[in-house]
């Protein structure tokens, strides 16, 4: 889970792996509290003004910045961790009704809450709960109890306190998201362009006077993603950039397939890592994300004068793959929420030559011959989500897929489900083979 960066540099570890050891050393260290962390000493009550404060600490925090509120360690009123003091288990009050709460007092929901207790070693029976808020881009979260709707409040961290927004500061936090959402089209559109552009050149550019590259590789699916709460990776020198390049390349063998790989070595770019090959793609500070990968398109045995053949299952597979990609870079980088994606077929050699899809190289089942569709294909997913869980990257590439593959006369996917499935059955040992990180 994305949370402020600071959170993990003052307590020496993520807070989704926080022991009480770790909590220990918080209280050794004076680790105060600030906009994105709250020391609470005891478990909310179960009253409407215990559920009402456990509303307002989350969303306050949704508002900000994001950040954590621990239970079981006494500030000791100096606003600092001051000692530890884990609580009792409260029966029909774990993890299900603190859920139960958020989902019933706070609108819009606060998406991606962490809930997690840590049993405490020192104390046997007593635990510590850790509340872990991200940034949220539905911003403003209000407060308001069951059926009371029209009286409502939104309330924001204020250094070590929790404030109450005003009606013409609730009003500027609804522009802000309408504004946000405006922001994010615009720029994935930046990221498609400057893609587009750099992959031109990469097809076109010739060295001693060989051939360009888009002899070989005419047709490229690509695929652009920006996340809507934005991340912040520094790549300013030689330094980052080669760290960032060599922590994408570990995380693109933790995929679907391997495809997703980089060559080495990177490449010098303005806020961003570029690498060229099989992938071309950009790597940006904020999280956003342009990668591209060959159709292989074919040219048919039998009618060398006939429309290309191209794989549909390899298109497919190759959605997932970059659809991981760029989750993993964003999540990288710190960023959350949603995140919007773009995808889009190419021809760079110039031809108007039709493309037939072949879902099976072994029987005659070509559809029809069409051009490649001019128009992308565009959805959002949850970002954590598809991280977490290759599933739900499969959900979002089944998806831009569909779009895609209905303009080229294809009823749906061909492996891909709308559930998050593979269907390896559909598959040839050569494809099979590639499926490195999936349980076939």
């Amino acid at each position: 889970m994305a949370l402020p960066a600071r959170l993990t540099a003052a307590l020496g570890r993520h807070p989704d792996d926080l022991t009480e050891d770790d909590l220990q050393r918080a209280v050794e260290n004076h680790i105060p509290e600030s906009a994105d962390l709250d020391w609470k000493k005891d478990f909310y009550k179960g009253t409407d003004a215990g559920k009402k404060e456990l509303a307002k600490d989350v969303s306050a925090m949704a508002n900000t910045a994001g950040g954590m509120v621990v239970i079981g360690v006494h500030d000791g009123n100096q606003d600092y961790a001051h000692n530890l003091e884990p609580v009792d288990p409260e029966p029909g009050r774990g993890e299900e009704w603190i859920r139960s709460v958020l989902a019933n007092w706070i609108q819009p929901v606060v998406p991606n809450v962490g809930v997690r207790v840590v049993k405490s070693a020192s104390k046997a029976g007593k635990i510590y709960w850790v509340l872990t808020v991200p940034p949220s881009t539905q911003a403003p979260h209000a407060v308001a109890a069951p059926g009371n709707d029209y009286n409502f409040r939104v309330h924001v961290r204020h250094g070590t306190t929790t404030r109450t927004l005003a009606e013409s500061e609730i009003a500027q936090r609804y522009r802000d998201r309408f504004r946000a959402a405006s922001d994010d089209v615009n720029r994935l559109q930046q990221v498609v362009d400057a893609g587009l552009g750099y992959l031109s050149d990469y097809l076109t550019r010739t060295v001693d006077g060989s051939s360009a590259r888009v002899t070989y590789d005419p047709g490229w699916v690509t695929l652009a993603a920006v996340p809507a709460v934005r991340g912040t990776y520094p790549l300013t020198t030689q330094t980052d950039r080669n760290g960032a390049f060599s922590r994408f390349r570990d995380l693109a063998c933790h995929g679907v397939t391997l495809s997703m790989r980089p060559n080495h070595p990177p490449l010098v770019g303005r806020r961003q890592v570029r690498f060229e090959g099989h992938p071309t793609g950009q790597l940006h500070q904020d999280g956003s994300f342009y990668a591209a990968l060959a159709l292989n398109l074919q040219n048919d045995q039998f009618d060398a004068e006939g429309p290309n053949r191209m794989s549909q299952r390899a298109l497919e597979l190759n959605l997932v793959a970059l659809v991981q990609a760029a989750a993993a870079w964003a999540a990288e980088t710190g960023a959350a929420g949603d995140l919007m994606l773009s995808a889009a077929l190419h021809r760079y050699d110039g031809s108007d030559k039709l493309v037939r899809l072949v879902v099976n190289e072994g029987v005659f089942q070509h559809g029809p011959a069409l051009p490649l569709p001019a128009t992308p294909a565009q959805t959002t997913g949850d970002l954590a989500a598809i991280v977490t869980d290759k599933r739900e990257a499969v959900v979002v590439a089944c998806a831009l897929a569909s779009d895609l593959l209905a303009d080229m006369g294809a009823h749906q996917p061909h492996i891909l489900t709308p559930e998050g499935d593979i269907l390896t059955d559909r598959l040839n040992d050569g494809f099979r083979h590639q499926l490195t990180g999936w349980e076939s």
